[in-house]
């Protein structure tokens, strides 16, 4: 298991008539927590071991349909010390 934390923050674009369809699909994603939205806008926090798996996830919100953008606007990682595993 990988010892590092990786947690970046999006702002996410999306068709007002996909937004109830996108948030539905981005909370089914591990890892993935909705902050803030409104009518087109959503703030998405992804947490991941690695930064690979935070890329993951930044493509497949990119990918679904209704989602214009989705660009990120922070990224934090740290190393873990064996108890916080």
């Amino acid at each position: 298991m990988s010892n590092e934390l990786h947690v970046s923050s999006l702002i996410v674009q999306v068709l007002p008539e996909k937004m109830a369809e996108v948030r539905g699909q981005i909370l089914k994603m591990p890892g993935a927590e909705l902050s803030v939205n409104n009518e087109v806008k959503l703030v998405v926090v992804l947490e991941g071991n690695c930064q690979k798996e935070l890329l993951a996830g930044i493509e497949a919100i990119n990918a679904l349909p209704g989602v214009m953008s989705a660009t990120m606007v922070y990224h934090q990682s740290e190393v873990l010390e064996e108890d916080e595993q």
